[in-house]
């Protein structure tokens, strides 16, 4: 889909929650929208970042593409991503802590380390929500970004995730 504009405004979810709505529009009436929980004042360049990389971990994180994919060894055909605006930025690999390991995403356009960063810890929550109680290890680091050259950016761990969703938390109280 080769993107032709991108909208982005305010909505009411299903559940009554506000939510920031960013909608990729593509050639012939082609649309993909990425629905996000409304947090404080958003600007419009993180909001695009945000749903890039939402698109991009949704595309590529342990996603079966069809139903040999589904049923083979878990090594999914390649998606290739490209990303969906012109606009200065750079390229960020996210890795996520998988068991003893980790599960690397393809590269994607964030408008800035910062946003980069915001989203890693976003993920890192996720990633918190979902270790195994008595069987995963609750420390250590749950989400790393890197730049385009593999250089280390940030690495968000444990402590980290925790403490920010306890601030979230807080907030939406």
């Amino acid at each position: 889909m080769q993107i032709i504009r991108t909208e982005i405004g305010e909505a009411i979810g299903h559940s009554g929650q506000q939510i920031v709505r960013v909608i990729f529009c593509g050639e012939d009436g082609e649309r993909v929208s990425v629905d996000m929980a409304k947090r404080e004042p958003f600007a419009e360049r993180d909001a695009i970042g945000r749903a890039i990389a939402i698109l991009v971990q949704t595309a590529n994180f342990d996603v079966a593409a069809n139903s040999y994919d589904a049923h083979s060894n878990g090594n999914f055909d390649e998606v290739a991503v490209t990303a969906a605006n012109d606009e200065s930025g750079g390229l960020y690999i996210f890795e996520y802590r998988d068991g003893d390991g980790c599960q690397q995403v393809p590269p994607s356009k964030m408008p800035s380390f910062h946003a980069a960063r915001e989203e890693a810890i976003r993920c890192a929550i996720d990633v918190l929500v979902d270790l195994q109680s008595g069987t995963d290890d609750p420390s250590g680091w749950l989400v790393r970004v890197r730049d385009e050259n593999g250089e280390l950016r940030c690495s968000i761990d444990v402590s980290e995730a925790e403490a920010a969703r306890q601030a979230s938390d807080a907030t939406a109280v």
